[in-house]
Order: C-alpha cells, then structure tokens, then sequence
C-alpha cells in the first residue's frame, strides 16, 4: 500500500443506481473508485491493478458476493485486502457467511453516508498500520539477519584465532623432539653405515674357518635381507620425519593470525599447504589431481587465503567422498591468471565430480545458514565466509558454470594489489 498515493476502491454491484452513489459519495471524499457489475469483472479488475479496499455487494447474478470475497482471500497477492460486504440482506446468516468468505466488515442497505465512510477510513487506515508493520518486521528481520551474520562471523573468527594460537604452539612443541629424532637418525645412518665397514673389514682378516663360521652366522640372521631393509626402513623414517616436518611448516602458516596483507603469496604453494593439512581426508579414497601454472605472487593474508582454500577443498572432498563409482571419486585443482574486466587475477578452480549443484539452489549457495548437507554436517557458513573473506582481498569466488559433472568453484584474487 502506497502512503502517498490516493487509496483506490473497488465498488462491486450488479445495480448501476447503488455505483452510482458509493462512487459518487467516495470521489467527493478524494478516494479514487473504480466500478464493476459483476463478480466476473471484480476479480479481473482486482488482479489487474489491486485495490486498497473492496466494497462488495452479495446478491448478483453469476457469482455472488460470498464466491467473490472467497476467490479474492485465495490469491495470495490479493489476500490482504479488506472487503466490506454492502448488502440489504440482514439475516444474522447471511453476515456470518460474509464474514466466514473472508469479509472484514458489514454494511447494511439502505445505508448512512457517515457509517460507509467512517467504515471506508477505519479499514484503510487498519491496512495502512498493518502495511506498515509488515514493513517494519522486515526491516527488523533484516537487521536480525546482520546481526546473526556478523555474530556467528565474530564466533568463527574467534575460533579460527584461537585455533591459530593452538596450531603454532602445536607446531612449536613438536618441531623440538622432530628434529632431535632426525638428527639421531642421521648418526644411527652413519653408525650402521661403521657398523657394515666393520664387518667387512672384519670379515677380509678372518681365517677360511672363521669366515665359514660368520657366513652360517649370517645365514642364521638372513644377513643379505638385513642389509636391504636397514637403508630400506631408514628411508621410510626419513620420509615420515620429511612428513612430519610439512605438517608443522603448514601448521606454522595455518597460525599467521595477523591482518597483514603481505606481497608474496604463492597461491600454489598455499593450495599444497593445504593438501598437506587436508592429507588424512582424502588419502585412500578421493584422487586429487594438479594442474598448477606458473603464477606471479599476490598480496593477501596467508591465514586467511588459508581457510578459504580449505573450506572448498573439504566441500569437494566431502562431495565425492562417499560415491560408490570410485572413478568419480576425484577432486581437480587447477590454478592459472585469468583476465577479467581488464585486471589480472590468479585463479583457483576447485571441482569436483559430484551430484553437483540443483539449478535452484544455486543462487543460494553462498547465503548464510543455507546448507545441503545432514543436520550436524554443516553450518551453513563456509562459503558465505569464503566470498567474505575473497571481497575483502578484492577478489570473488563464484560458482564455474562451464563443468560437466559435479560442482566447481572459481576463486579469484587479484594480482596487482588495491587501495582499501
């Protein structure tokens, strides 16, 4: 309802005489009237260009007041508008019919002048106030909407910072026994390595009985096997240490919880550090494959840069996780500098061969709370986040609609850094 237009009124009544004096009685109050002699005409007026009131006669022939009242109350864009049946049928009956259709008020004929505009203006300016807090709830709602927005923002932000705190105090207290193992390592390599010369010098000053007692010996002990698997279980010490030593340099770059925006971010090595975090995911049951080019390095806030590449890297996985087709059971991260809109943008795209994203939700997936995923599975807060945390870097992330099967998301961050 429109406060600073004239309220217009549909006059319904089959008798030209009574349209004549309602609209007549109405006009001379300001109110813009439009007629209708039939319930047929009513409906199609109504639906035309709504009115902001109905003064609605019962008996008319075809379709009488009671059907029209009902087939307005049944349209929802026509529901609220009030209805004050005008009718010489005074049975208490006939009024509780009216009221059962949907009607809002009842006016007998012949009727007062005073009582149908006093009727006329207490509805309108009932419909003006609900209007208006209709309005008001919305503007509410919405502000309840940012605030939830912001809060559950402010909660994960907090749990990201304190995650952070945790994650470099981990990485510190293991970095300590890592490197203290690896350098006992490489002295037991070494004193293997003695051991054997030993042997083998030893073995080169023995009697001919002497080196026939050590070869049972070392036929006892399967000597050969011995000196395969020592270099062999070394190897896999070393790669384990190797190991190791990736999660605490990626745990150390999952901790950076400083706002600095720095100018050498490599976006590949970012998406590795995260495949180093996301490992025990995906191992033995999704394939990732890399398709990385060379990028030129852009500025942004590695921690943060951080969570989003693991947000879409864990939705991708969890997309394809639990397929029976293990063929399908892959995830694709290519990287490339992209233009678009004549600046230059490194870009990730992260897709998957999932179910994919419905039609109709896709202009929901980055809403706040919106999830697909089982109750106790998801927030709803991961990719809204992520596309928050990619316009604050400048940069986007949408949804890739050149993919076959599956889902892919495209994030965008610009390589040339601006102005805040």
């Amino acid at each position: 309802m429109n406060e600073s237009a004239t309220p217009s009124i549909l006059i319904v009544d089959d008798v030209p005489a009574n349209l004549h004096l309602l609209s007549g009685i109405l006009k001379e109050q300001g109110f813009r009237v439009r007629p209708a002699t039939s319930g047929a005409m009513a409906l199609e007026a109504a639906r035309r260009l709504p009115p902001d009131l109905v003064l609605l006669d019962i008996n008319m022939p075809g379709m009488d007041g009671f059907e029209v009242c009902r087939r307005l109350k049944a349209d929802p864009a026509l529901a609220d508008i009030p209805v004050l049946f005008v009718s010489a049928l005074e049975d208490t009956a006939d009024k509780v019919r009216a009221f059962e259709a949907g009607g809002r008020d009842y006016v007998t004929k012949p009727f007062h002048v005073e009582e149908v505009l006093a009727r006329v203006r207490t509805h309108l300016a009932l419909r003006r106030a609900e209007h208006d807090l209709t309005e008001r709830n919305k503007t509410l709602q919405k502000a309840l909407d940012q605030l939830k927005k912001a809060q559950n923002q402010l909660i994960f932000s907090e749990k990201m910072a304190a995650l952070g705190v945790l994650a470099a105090g981990v990485a510190h207290e293991i970095n300590n026994p890592l490197n203290f193992v690896k350098n006992s390592c490489h002295g037991l390599e070494k004193d293997i390595a003695d051991l054997i010369s030993l042997v083998n010098h030893c073995r080169g000053a023995m009697t001919e009985e002497q080196r026939a007692a050590l070869a049972e010996f070392e036929k006892r002990v399967d000597y050969p096997t011995l000196m395969e698997e020592i270099p062999e279980l070394l190897a896999h010490i070393f790669e384990g240490l190797w190991r190791a030593e990736d999660i605490v340099r990626c745990l150390r770059v999952f901790s950076r919880s400083d706002d600095a925006r720095s100018l050498d971010i490599d976006l590949n090595e970012l998406v590795d550090s995260a495949l180093v975090m996301l490992h025990n995911r995906y191992k033995t049951r999704v394939d990732v494959c890399r398709d990385f080019h060379s990028l030129p390095p852009i500025p942004g806030n590695y921690g943060q840069l951080s969570q989003v590449v693991i947000n879409l890297l864990n939705n991708a996985v969890d997309a394809v996780d639990s397929l029976e087709d293990r063929a399908r059971r892959r995830v694709t991260l290519t990287t490339e500098v992209r233009e678009r809109a004549g600046k230059s943008y490194a870009v990730l795209r992260v897709a998957d061969a999932g179910p994919g994203i419905p039609p109709d939700i896709r202009g929901r997936i980055f809403d706040p709370f919106f999830t697909t995923k089982p109750v106790g599975k998801g927030t709803g807060l991961g990719l809204y986040i992520c596309a928050n945390l990619a316009r604050e870097h400048h940069g986007f992330l949408e949804i890739d609609d050149e993919v076959g099967e599956g889902a892919a998301f495209l994030l965008f961050l610009p390589i040339t850094p601006e102005e805040n």
